[in-house]
């Protein structure tokens, strides 16, 4: 590698939603707090938030192109 040209890696501290900290380095050198990682993310759960919304989302589609034909 060549030197000078890469950024500096430093150890920040990273709080994952459970509160756990782990230390990883990164070009920033600013901590980070989690909102969302694989502990409360649904790609990771398989649980859907906005199930109950789903009928609703749905009949105001129709209500809005309800004059197009498809």
């Amino acid at each position: 590698m060549k030197k000078g040209i890469h950024p500096a890696y430093n150890p920040i501290k990273v709080t994952r939603t459970d509160g756990t900290v782990i230390t990883i380095y990164s070009s920033s050198d600013k901590d980070l707090v989690l909102s969302t990682d694989n502990l409360n993310h649904s790609a990771w759960t398989g649980q859907r938030n906005n199930a109950s919304d789903k009928g609703q989302r749905a009949a105001e589609f129709k209500s809005k192109f309800a004059g197009f034909k498809f």
